[in-house]
């Protein structure tokens, strides 16, 4: 089932909506700082619109912060887009379209789409209301700059800070932009290739990694490694299955400690485990699980102090040109099997 549920989807836009929070709130300080500058700036120009607009702002920062602090993201989405749009609003009609205080509005963008997605109605009025504010102000250009206390030098000056802080703020925040979605990736991958019990691999990442290097095989030798733990369903039955979970947690850092990393370790299913080695032969397959088998019985078993011993049987099997993964692994099953048969605590050769 691919579908998600109306639950689902909404937990997954909280949490996406809080990472993007974190990412940019070190953006929201600098502009609250900025806006302490800007009401300095203005008390000492004598400015009393503008003074009193940016002690607003830094009322609404202050509690746009307390917002975020708390988790009431939307509250804070809502307070930033109202104070940027109305900032430059004010300051576009008192100091002129050339101080570009309106290039602030695009950083509304990301936030809007990310705090919104639950409620289109304020997504799309805010929306149209930078649209409406960055077309209108360009439209009423000549008629904006009513401030007699700043010049054309000031404006010139405001100009070009403005576009100098904007523009590099609005890199940084791409490219925290940038960091969020492939932190958002990275987590996606290790959710759906990554066992939650051991940390290996599933089965799905050995599979992908197989239909990568298909075309590969054909001029390297491709090994499997496959290992099922000795009497695993008695350890349970005697300890407890939280006990059965460790044990297999420390067989797994058991094979994490001896494979390279271009192999592929992975949980297969219960006690089984695999290992896919790209272009390597069966005889470095071999001292690879000879590795795996001598560090499980010497570490597994330490568990909470239990001194259990813990063994493992393991199969290799090579995977012959043009042929399919399932059909080696039967093999490697089958010399599974046979290693249980003969005592268990070993690792099968295979018969290729």
């Amino acid at each position: 089932m691919n579908s998600l549920s109306a639950d689902d989807r909404a937990q997954v836009l909280q949490d996406a909506t809080t990472q993007f929070w974190k990412h940019i709130v070190p953006i929201v300080w600098i502009a609250f700082a900025i806006h302490i500058l800007l009401f300095g700036l203005f008390l000492f120009l004598h400015v009393p619109v503008l003074l009193a607009a940016n002690a607003l702002s830094i009322l609404v920062y202050v509690v746009c912060l307390r917002a975020i602090a708390s988790g009431r993201l939307q509250t804070a989405g809502m307070l930033l887009s109202l104070e940027i749009l109305g900032h430059a609003i004010v300051a576009t009609w008192m100091v002129g379209w050339d101080s570009n205080f309106y290039f602030y509005l695009f950083f509304l963008v990301p936030i809007i789409a990310f705090s919104f997605q639950n409620a289109p109605l304020r997504r799309r009025g805010l929306s149209l209301a930078i649209m409406v504010v960055a077309v209108g102000g360009y439209a009423l250009r000549r008629e904006t700059g009513v401030a007699t206390a700043i010049g054309d030098g000031l404006t010139e000056a405001f100009g070009i800070g403005n576009a100098l802080t904007a523009v590099a703020l609005l890199l940084h925040a791409t490219y925290l932009s940038v960091r969020f979605t492939l932190s958002m990736q990275l987590q996606l991958f290790h959710t759906a290739h990554r066992d939650s019990l051991t940390s290996l691999y599933t089965r799905r990442r050995v599979l992908q990694r197989l239909r990568q290097i298909g075309t590969e095989r054909q001029a390297a030798a491709t090994a499997i490694v496959l290992l099922d733990v000795d009497h695993f369903k008695q350890i349970n039955d005697r300890h407890g299955h939280d006990f059965g979970d460790l044990v297999l947690q420390r067989v797994a850092d058991s094979i994490a400690a001896c494979v390279r990393g271009t192999d592929i370790a992975a949980r297969w299913g219960g006690e089984e485990f695999l290992v896919l080695m790209p272009s390597t032969t069966v005889l470095e397959a071999r001292q690879v699980a000879d590795r795996v088998l001598a560090h499980i019985r010497e570490h597994a078993g330490q568990v909470e102090g239990a001194g259990l011993t813990v063994t493992a049987t393991l199969a290799v099997a090579a995977l012959q040109p043009g042929e399919a993964f399932r059909d080696a692994l039967i093999r490697a099953d089958q010399l599974l099997y046979q290693g249980k048969e003969a005592g268990r605590d070993r690792v099968m050769p295979t018969n290729a």
